[in-house]
């Protein structure tokens, strides 16, 4: 018994010996790669006619040891000719590491994607119709045919989420985003990692890209993935872009069509100056525009991806401003605007919103409101200090709308150390024009100092103080100040105005 114990273990010995020669031989003599170049032939038209676009492939190899996977190399897919003769999208190499078990089973099961220096070329038709809307759509087609069929959106994210592997990789990807006529925008730097992909748990995830002329912006969080809804729910997600952490929270469903987002991002305090700085050489805001001191800032984005709306909410805490052609001084107040992305109309004029404004201890850099007064009313012998008031203000509030590109400000009002000034108007944002009326009431040790000419009774209020109603018109950088001659005729002023060639009628008839 013994005996045959001992022959039986040699048997197995010599067969377990024998498979680790075969499986050593494997690895030496068989190449690591095997070129499945002969295929292509076979397999591309089947992704062609699914895309609806040509695919072309460098080469594709497959690994047996030590682990299966596929690398496929110089991949491209064409463009729609209607919009370019260039790549669609190109990568230079992808790489799937699949399962083993369900590959002997003959099942292709993904365990990790990896995409190296994938290129993704976006265009888009003045019209708003980009280059990708054809792609998979006769397959869509067929799919709109077979209304009985049961549950469609669960069978689609149930396709859906067995097409992301439990790690995917993106590395130095770039995107080209152009609108015909108009310079196009590229994003390089693209990287994305995804690991353990699950449709019962949260996943972390990191987005990382380099906008030009950008610091680094990186997106990370945990993801949750609804299979019967095929959405995307953030969770615990940080967005961090010009050293501002932003939380990020919100759905993204109908992933198996059209996306449709409900993402909030905020920050209730952050350091508004980089932004401002990013925006200034950016040529978004004037260079000379200087602003520093805390911001809240909340934005929430809804709607079809294609036909999105933006609503923005910000909270000035304190802003200390300063505009070589506008104002200086220390701002505070709140402003809400939405704006839809999409559509053809400038982003400025399909802007709608409202605000309220307030600075304190400042100075108007771009008018003088007292020149056309001293000359309309001969006051004369002001201190340099009070000639100085001309220009400053201890308060300047305004209440506005904004729609089609136009700010209505429903209200003005400063104060300074030489008069009172309330009134309203308008502002064309595209570009900066001014058209307000504003009435300016001089302080009493001011208006004490007008001259005694006819005209200064009638421009005195229940106080004494003189009151002279202006126009303040034309670009914002440099507007004009007239005297608004029909509410001076108002005012019992009219039979000085017939007065041919008089001083009033040389001051008052200009608007």
């Amino acid at each position: 018994m013994h005996w045959i114990r001992c022959k039986k273990m040699k048997r197995v010995l010599l067969i377990a010996i024998g498979i680790l020669v075969l499986l050593a031989a494997a690895i030496v003599l068989v190449p690591p790669l095997i070129d499945l170049g002969a295929h292509k032939a076979r397999y591309l038209p089947l992704v062609e006619q699914a895309l609806q676009r040509k695919v072309d492939v460098g080469e594709i190899r497959l690994r047996i040891v030590p682990e299966p996977a596929i690398r496929l190399s110089a991949l491209k897919v064409s463009d729609n000719p209607a919009f370019s003769k260039e790549p669609f999208f190109t990568a230079q190499q992808i790489r799937l590491r699949l399962r083993l078990w369900p590959l002997l089973r003959g099942q292709l099961q993904v365990e990790e994607l990896i995409l190296e220096k994938p290129v993704l070329n976006l265009l888009k038709k003045p019209d708003g119709a980009f280059n990708f809307a054809d792609i998979g759509k006769k397959k869509e087609e067929i799919a709109k045919k077979e209304k009985k069929e049961a549950a469609p959106k669960a069978k689609e994210a149930a396709r859906f989420s067995e097409l992301i592997p439990a790690l995917l990789r993106i590395e130095e990807g770039k995107v080209t985003l152009q609108t015909q006529g108009q310079k196009p925008l590229q994003i390089r730097g693209i990287g994305l990692s995804l690991q353990d992909f699950s449709t019962d748990l949260p996943f972390p995830y990191r987005v990382a890209l380099n906008p030009p002329g950008l610091k680094p912006i990186s997106l990370e969080g945990q993801l949750r993935y609804q299979e019967s809804q095929a959405a995307l729910s953030l969770k615990d997600n940080h967005l961090k872009a010009e050293d501002v952490d932003f939380a990020v929270s919100g759905t993204v469903a109908d992933l198996t069509s059209v996306p449709r987002l409900n993402l909030s991002l905020a920050n209730d305090g952050f350091e508004i100056k980089p932004i401002v700085q990013l925006l200034a050489a950016a040529g978004i805001v004037p260079k000379e525009l200087e602003v520093s001191g805390p911001l809240g800032l909340r934005v929430t984005l809804s709607g079809p991806s294609n036909n999105l709306l933006s609503q923005i909410q910000t909270k000035l805490k304190g802003l200390k401003v300063s505009d070589s052609h506008a104002f200086k001084g220390n701002v505070t107040g709140e402003i809400q605007l939405s704006a839809p992305l999409g559509g053809d109309a400038p982003l400025v004029r399909s802007m709608r919103g409202s605000g309220q404004l307030a600075a304190k201890d400042g100075e108007l850099t771009n008018v003088d409101l007292t020149k056309k007064i001293e000359q309309i009313t001969g006051m004369i012998g002001m201190s340099k200090e009070q000639r100085a008031g001309a220009t400053t203000f201890k308060t300047l509030e305004t209440d506005f709308t904004l729609a089609d590109g136009i700010a209505e400000f429903k209200r003005i009002y400063l104060q300074s150390p030489v008069m009172e000034a309330q009134g309203g108007g308008k502002m064309t944002l595209e570009p900066p024009v001014l058209d307000l009326v504003i009435e300016a009431a001089m302080a009493s040790d001011v208006s004490a100092r007008a001259g005694r000419g006819k005209a200064t009774p009638f421009l005195k209020d229940s106080q004494g103080r003189i009151v002279v109603p202006l126009k303040i018109t034309g670009p914002a950088k440099s507007p004009s100040v007239n005297v608004d001659s029909q509410k001076m005729m108002k005012k019992g002023l009219g039979q000085m105005l017939e007065q041919k060639g008089s001083v009033f009628e040389r001051l008052f008839r200009r608007r």
